[in-house]
């Protein structure tokens, strides 16, 4: 079934974190994540049963980080083979689990765009695209973007998707606590533009826990048309004996995730810091 079908259902919910898990199982800082899926694909696709264990609708891939700027051909690094392998698991996972479906991750390009930056509006569409279309041949569900801060490069990563597949699309953007984007865009901003370019799904991801998300999560649920996702962090991230932490357990991240969706979140998830048990 077509996630969007199954949404007019039921509410869908999302994994958690992967950099997180991946962490736990040996991921040396500075490590490019999406490397394990070469390196270590059976480790990647355990994550991705977990969290289908724990009851999660979709699990993402873990293409998050991959694009021309971090894995060039002359460093050894094929983007197509990494893609194509994080997708790959997803969906191994998704077939041996029985149910769910495997969403092809899109995260920012870590490059400002023009005028700000040095990187030009249609090569950022065709980056993002490259991605795209590695993704849909491995055999993607769904498109998401997420963790976005920019609505200029947000709009470039929509359209490449649009552009180069027919599959559902699902955007996430990171708000700081003021309910603003790192560029200054708002809630109503943002839904404006994501229902104007014809997204499935909009919402926010990232940066915040489950209790700061509630208030932005109203001024969302009051101008969008379409449904609301929610994947928040595990509270705020503190620093620890050198490891980063954050403050809020499964069981509180559960209380508030289920207010949250009592508010009206159709689709529900995690972000940083999340494991199965939260989810």
């Amino acid at each position: 079934m077509d996630i969007r079908e199954e949404l007019k259902q039921k509410r869908i919910f999302f994994d958690g974190g992967m950099g997180s898990m991946l962490q736990e199982r040996g991921l040396l800082p500075g490590e490019l994540p999406e490397l394990w899926n070469l390196s270590h694909p059976e480790t990647v696709k355990e994550i991705h049963l977990e969290y289908l264990r724990a009851g999660a609708d979709v699990v993402t891939a873990n293409t998050f980080g991959a694009n021309r700027f971090k894995y060039k051909k002359e460093e050894g690094y094929s983007l197509e083979s990494i893609v194509t392998a994080g997708v790959s698991l997803a969906r191994a996972a998704v077939q041996e689990a029985g149910h769910g479906y495997a969403a092809l991750d899109l995260g920012p390009t870590g490059r400002l765009l023009a005028p700000y930056g040095d990187l030009e509006f249609e090569d950022a569409i065709s980056l993002y695209r490259e991605v795209v279309e590695a993704g849909v041949e491995a055999g993607a569900d769904l498109i998401l973007i997420e963790t976005m801060s920019d609505t200029y490069e947000t709009k470039a990563a929509v359209l490449a998707a649009k552009e180069a597949c027919s599959l559902p699309v699902f955007v996430t953007v990171t708000f700081d606590e003021r309910g603003k984007l790192l560029t200054g865009g708002s809630p109503a901003s943002v839904a404006a533009m994501l229902e104007g370019l014809g997204v499935d799904v909009l919402g926010m991801n990232c940066g915040l826990g489950p209790a700061q998300m509630r208030e932005i999560l109203q001024e969302l649920l009051a101008v969008s048309s379409i449904p609301v996702m929610v994947n928040p962090n595990a509270g705020l991230p503190r620093s620890e004996n050198g490891e980063t932490v954050y403050d809020i357990d499964a069981e509180e991240f559960a209380a508030i995730m289920e207010e949250i969706v009592d508010m009206g979140a159709r689709i529900a998830g995690g972000c940083c810091g999340t494991t199965p048990e939260h989810i």
